[in-house]
Order: C-alpha cells, then sequence, then structure tokens
C-alpha cells in the first residue's frame, strides 16, 4: 500500500472527566454489494478496532512508537470480510501509549497530548464506485471500562463499565455525546511498513507460592515482555492486583526494585475489578511490563495454575535463523540473547522492558547484527533509523542519544553511541544488499562523520560513554578510557563510510574516508599502544582493535596481550559490552578456540556462568555488583546489550560469513571454526535468497560438514582445518576432510 500523506478523515477524540480509555463509534450502512474494504487507521497513542463487533487483525500495542511531531505511523487493514449489507458499526478504543505517557520522567511524562483517532474505511463496490467513512464529527464517544493505563504504571480495568454490543450496528448510541475535534499532531502520516507487535507466545507458570491471605507470588520461569492474562471467577466488584518483578527476595516475596521504580517512581501494576456471573477472561491492552515473576493480590480461593499465564508480546519479526550444538551451555547463551532481544523489540529497540524502554543509539548498534542473524530484521531497523533522522531534525542535523522520543533526547549524542547512525546501515545493507538504506542516509551519515573529524583533537575523538559495565565494585566504566573506545569506534566508522561512499560512486568522499581511517590509526596507536607489552590496556580495547584492523602489523602481539590478561585474571572476562561483542570471536579465528570456550563456561565472577547461577534466564545489565546497585539503582536483568557475543554462533562456530563485495549474500563465505570438545553444530540463516545451512560434526578425525546453498547464490567454503578452499553452487553440498 502506497503511502498516503492525507487522510480523508479529521483528528477527534473524547473530552472525559476521568482518565478511562475511550470509545468512538460511528454507525453507517452499505447499500452495494462490496468488492473490497480497507481500514486506515491511526489511534494515537494506540488503539484497538473492531467492525460488526469483530475485532479487526490481530495487533496489538499498534502504531508504534515515533516522535509524533515529526511523523506518524497508520496501519491498514483489509476488512473486506467484516462489511455486512444494510447496517454496520465501526468501534475504536483509544490509550495513552506512549503519545500521552503523562506521569514518568517529568512532571507531564512525554505527553504530546490527550489520545486521538484520524480514521478512513474506503469501500469499493461491485459496480466500481467507491465511498469513505471517515474521522469525523459524526462519530459518538463514551467512558469504557479501562479506567486508567500508562505504559510504566500499568492499566486498570473495572468489567462492571463494560458496555455490551457498544460496537455492533444494533447499539442505540444516544446517550452517548459527540467527540471532540483534535488538532493534529503534527507529524507526517506514514504506513507502518514494520512488523506490528503481537501476542507471539503464553507461558504457563513454573510455581506459585501463597504468600499470604488472597496473595500469591507467580513464577513464570522466564524473563520476559508483555502481560498477564487471568481466568476468574468471582463476585461482582472483586478487586485483583497483579504487580510485576524480575526477581523476588529469598522468602519469596517480589522485588520490583529492578522494574526501575527508582527512576520511574512508579511500580508495574495492573488491577482488575470482576463484573460476576462466570468465570472471566482478561489481559491488558495498552500497557506492557518486563518481568518474570507476578504478585497476584486479592484472588478468590486458591490461585491455581490454569488461572493465570503469560503473554509474550513483541514486534513480530519473522525468524530467520536457529543455531543449537553439542554444547548445553552454549545453547543457554544463545537463548539468553535471543530472549533479550525478543524482550526489547517494541516498535523501537529498546534498551530494557521495564525501566526506560528508551531507544539508545549505543545499545541498537551492539545489538543489530544479532538481530539480523536471528530475525528478518530489515523493516524494524529501517524504522528506527527514520527515529533517528528525527532526532537529528531536533539537534541540528547530529543524531541524540536516543531515539525516538522529543522530551528524552536533549542534545548532540555522544559519539561512541552516534555512530550507530553509520553502522546500522551498513549492517542493513550487508544483509539485504539493497543499497537503498545507504542513499536514503547518506547526508545525515557525511555529516555526522565531519561532526566527528571536527570534534577530534588530533584525530583522537573525546566525549564517548564507553565499554559501559565492565566488571568493577561501583562504577560503570573502569578498565578501558572511554576516548580510546570511542575513536576505535571512530576508526571503525571512517571505514565503513569510504566502503559507503565506493557502493554509491562517490570516489572522492571514499579516498577522503580511507584517509580519515588511516590517520586514525596512526593517532590511536601513538596515544594507547604501547609498544612494549603489546597492549591498548585492557581486553575491551584489545578485542575491538583486532575486530576493527586497527593494526594489523601487532595483531599478533595484541592477541598475545589479549591471552595473558585473560590468563592471569585466572580466566575471566574483565571487559563491557563493547568488549563482549567481539572477545569471543577474535578469541575462536585466532586459534584460541579453548580458551574462548572456557571463558563461556566460566561460573565464577564475573562471567555470564556467575549470572546464569543466580538464576538468569536473560541478560543483564552489568555482572551483578552490588555495589552497582547501590550507587545508581538496581540494573536492568533484561538488557540486549551485553548479547553482541551471539552473532559468533552464526558467523565464526557455524561460519556463515557476509561477503561485503556481494552483499545480499549473492555470494558469501562459509568458515566454521571447531573449537576442540564441541562435537557438532547445526545453524541455518535465511537470506533474501532463501535458506543457508551449516551443520558439522567431528568424528574421531573427520570433519564432516553439511551445507545448503541457495538458488541464485554462490559461496566459497573454507575447509577448518587445511584452509582448502571449495566454490559451490547453489545445491546441497557435503563436505569431508
Amino acid at each position: 500500500m502506497e503511502n498516503r500523506e492525507h487522510f480523508v478523515g479529521r483528528w477527534i477524540g473524547a473530552d472525559l472527566e476521568d482518565r478511562s480509555a475511550p470509545l468512538l463509534r460511528r454507525a453507517f450502512a452499505v447499500h452495494q454489494p462490496v468488492a473490497s474494504a480497507r481500514l486506515y487507521l491511526c489511534g494515537l497513542g494506540y488503539h484497538e478496532a473492531w467492525l460488526n463487533g469483530a475485532r479487526v487483525g490481530d495487533h496489538v500495542l499498534d502504531p508504534a512508537q515515533t516522535d509524533y511531531e515529526q511523523r506518524v505511523l497508520y496501519v491498514v487493514h483489509d476488512v473486506t470480510g467484516l462489511v455486512r449489507p444494510g447496517a454496520n458499526a465501526l468501534g475504536v478504543m483509544l490509550g495513552n501509549g506512549w503519545f500521552n505517557q503523562d506521569r514518568v520522567w517529568s512532571p507531564t511524562g512525554l505527553s504530546y497530548g490527550p489520545p486521538r483517532l484520524m480514521a478512513e474505511l474506503r469501500l469499493t463496490f461491485a459496480d466500481g464506485s467507491t465511498a469513505v467513512i471517515p474521522s469525523d464529527e459524526r462519530w459518538r464517544c463514551a467512558p469504557g471500562p479501562v479506567t486508567d493505563n500508562n505504559l510504566y504504571a500499568g492499566e486498570s480495568y473495572d468489567a462492571r463499565r463494560e458496555i455490551a454490543g457498544w460496537c455492533r450496528p444494533e447499539f442505540d448510541d444516544a446517550g452517548w455525546r459527540p467527540v471532540a475535534l483534535r488538532p493534529a499532531p503534527g507529524g507526517a502520516l506514514q504506513e507502518q511498513l514494520l512488523p506490528p507487535i503481537r501476542r507471539v507466545e503464553t507461558l504457563r507458570p513454573v510455581a506459585i507460592q501463597a504468600v499470604g491471605q488472597g496473595r500469591f507470588v507467580v513464577d513464570l520461569g522466564q524473563n520476559f515482555a508483555g502481560w498477564a492474562r487471568l481466568r476468574v471467577a468471582a463476585p461482582a466488584g472483586t478487586a485483583i492486583q497483579l504487580r510485576f518483578a524480575e526477581t523476588v527476595f529469598p522468602d519469596g516475596q517480589v522485588d520490583t526494585a529492578s522494574t526501575g521504580v527508582f527512576a520511574t517512581g512508579v511500580e508495574q501494576v495492573d488491577r482488575y475489578i470482576c463484573r460476576g456471573g462466570g468465570t472471566e477472561t482478561w489481559e491488558p491492552r495498552f500497557t506492557y511490563h518486563g518481568f518474570r515473576y507476578v504478585e497476584v493480590t486479592g484472588w478468590p480461593g486458591a490461585l491455581r495454575p490454569g488461572d493465570i499465564e503469560g503473554v509474550v508480546v513483541h514486534t513480530d519479526l519473522p525468524v530467520a535463523g536457529s543455531f543449537e550444538c553439542s554444547d548445553p551451555r552454549l545453547n543457554q547463551l544463545h537463548r539468553l540473547a535471543v530472549w533479550t532481544h525478543r524482550s526489547n523489540i517494541h516498535g523501537i529497540p529498546e534498551d530494557c522492558p521495564a525501566r526506560e524502554r528508551c531507544g539508545w543509539l549505543g545499545d541498537a548498534n551492539l545489538v543489530a547484527e544479532y538481530s539480523l542473524w536471528n530475525y528478518d530484521a530489515k523493516t524494524f531497523w529501517e524504522k528506527y533509523l527514520d527515529d533517528i533522522e528525527t532526532t537529528r531534525a531536533r539537534n541540528g542535523g547530529i543524531p541524540a542519544d536516543v531515539a525516538p522520543g522529543k522530551r528524552c533526547t536533549h542534545g548532540p549524542a555522544h559519539p561512541d553511541w552516534a555512530a550507530a547512525f553509520i553502522l546500522l546501515p551498513w549492517y542493513v545493507y550487508l544483509h539485504s544488499g539493497d543499497p537503498a538504506v545507504l542513499v536514503q542516509h547518506w547526508a545525515g551519515m557525511s555529516q555526522l562523520m565531519q561532526h566527528f573529524q571536527k570534534t577530534a583533537r588530533g584525530w583522537i575523538l573525546p566525549g564517548g560513554y564507553g565499554d559501559f559495565f565492565d566488571p568493577g565494585a561501583d562504577s560503570i566504566v573502569t578498565h578501558t578510557p572511554p576516548t580510546l573506545s570511542t575513536t576505535l569506534w571512530f576508526y571503525r566508522c571512517a571505514e565503513v563510510m569510504a566502503a559507503s561512499a565506493t557502493v554509491l560512486g562517490e570516489a572522492a568522499p571514499a579516498a577522503q574516508y580511507r584517509q580519515w581511517r588511516a590517520a586514525i590509526a596512526t593517532a590511536v596507536a601513538g596515544r594507547y599502544f604501547d609498544p612494549v607489552t603489546g597492549s591498548f590496556g585492557s581486553q575491551g580495547a584489545n578485542a575491538l582493535a583486532l575486530a576493527f584492523g586497527v593494526l594489523p602489523a601487532e595483531e599478533e602481539r595484541i592477541l598475545a596481550a589479549l591471552v595473558r590478561d585473560i590468563r592471569e585474571r585466572e580466566t575471566h572476562l574483565n571487559c563491557g559490552v563493547m568488549g563482549v561483542r567481539y572477545l569471543f570471536e577474535e578469541l575462536i579465528r585466532r586459534g584460541q578456540g579453548p580458551l574462548a570456550l572456557e571463558l563461556l563456561h566460566q561460573d565464577s565472577y564475573p562471567s555470564f556462568g556467575h549470572l546464569i547461577g543466580r538464576g538468569a534466564t536473560t541478560l543483564w545489565e552489568g555482572w551483578g555488583e552490588k555495589g552497582h546497585d547501590e550507587k545508581h539503582g538496581a540494573r536492568s536483568l533484561n538488557h540486549p546489550f551485553m548479547g553482541g557475543y551471539d552473532n559468533l554462533f552464526f558467523t565464526t562456530l557455524a561460519g556463515i560469513q557476509i561477503d561485503s563485495q556481494s552483499p545480499g549474500f549473492r555470494h558469501f563465505y562459509l568458515h566454521p571454526h571447531p573449537v576442540p570438545g564441541l562435537e557438532w553444530v547445526r545453524c541455518h540463516h535465511d537470506c533474501v535468497h532463501g535458506r543457508i545451512r551449516s551443520d558439522w560434526r567431528v568424528a574421531g578425525n573427520v570433519f564432516h560438514w553439511h551445507v545448503a546453498v541457495p538458488a541464485g547464490t554462490t559461496a566459497t567454503a573454507i575447509l577448518p582445518w587445511t584452509g582448502e578452499r571449495r566454490e559451490l553452487a547453489a545445491g546441497d553440498h557435503e563436505l569431508e576432510q
């Protein structure tokens, strides 16, 4: 469907005396056979729609968040099968969503104003004529059963206030009031092209503990984002409260600290009041939570496993990759990364689903690549790049640290976070082969790179956040100077800009950025590289330097320094989110696979095994130091920027590697790196041409390898022990050495 900059409809809303989510309806008649019917909807902040009593579509939390003063997304539904001859009725319920988030982060939250709707039902009749049912003054409104809703604070629902049949044509709305006209939010209307948010999965309780009269704590066994669904039979007026948490105290009581109370000032709480008269099923509509545990208060009688379940809710990206191997720890680490990513995709790539829910650029940079290996996420990341563009418009052309949003984006981003605006288009281009993403953002990428060059002092770029959450008692960045890691990212950006310019046929900028890259390498080596120890001084810096190829002539010494540091720490990592992204890949690819495996199996602090031993089912924001919580507030227990290691399962152990000279997998490399002790790997990635598969096993001294190359592509297979290359056409291949 083409983008439509203008609807026929007007923006409408409801002037209510309370905070309830308004119900809006419009009756209309159809007197001819309908060939097709399309419903265009933009209900801000969130909306749900019904036509003749039937729910329209299966989306939830629609539309995706944007900076509404700059762009507003609408959705399109084919409702041909729902339109009837004769009387019809269209109904919409509006929630606050991000548009009217009016409680957290400031006295007025981040609100753009009260909820509003623009809608257009376009009917095409069998004779080719058309009609339009727009949003206008003929709509009617009334308060609904959702008495309150806020993304952070939760939702309240009074089932006694339900209005039977309100969205059916036979309903009498004479007692309803006229709608109020609302001003447009200001942003250009654009069709929502990324996959919608949906209910993706349900989780049953693994344990229910009674903690008081009518009070229970439910363990759903997995930290995730979504909500709880209740089934209850109770007298009218029975009030049930749900309080959500990522963890519990030793006595079983919920600990809501990690859900961000210290930062937001609100707890994640849903409330339901029963209507009575039989079994009732309820789940919220306009909020979601990050949690594993639910405290249920006010439940009538004993709470049974069938009475409550968890509903996993996120942007429904098509799955495009899988990995499993003979090592249970590696499989567990892969699950941790994927569950954490799933918990943090709700129209934007979030940092956590409980406390902030912000689209931090640095987090996105560390997540995007493994997102693209696991999911068909092209449109998701393209949408987020457009969100970054809207922050540039507010900051003199330079992105903000967070996208989208106007009030949580103060001033230009820190440079290592802003680097995402240069790197994300490149990641999308490599996976898709579509240069349009580079074309669209090239001007902004160039402006940001010029900003970096002007800000740098002798090619050293200051001002970054650094290798966040490396191990330390009570600080956030300890071992790698932020200026060092930021300058390494500056180098990487220069490399990507040169490559992007080449793709776009911009010869002069390509040559310029290659010169910049060389100048940055010379400067960072002169400032930070120790020629005696052969080190940049930390695990994180050495891992980045190896991954980016900053000093090719010194890479053996840098690797030796990295290995020495790990061994001197009794096989413990000592880096944060940036180092973790590259550390294991660089070790395995450079012949240190056993050491990487030891690190991944380490169970004492600091390590992933230590977090798993403490009950982690998703990745934490840090390494679990008590000092962090005491100084900065409880850390998130569902934070994806530690998950960059997940790339290694696809690119290094399975060995599926993009050929940057042939993006979109027209040609690609297969170069697995079997590690002693790892018996087999099974991995696939669905690229734009079809399924790539790399399955191998080691039996005795023989390496058996099954490879699938999609139609229309070719691959170069590199046998791991000998380095022998074999050129493969499309099809299935059995290789052995």
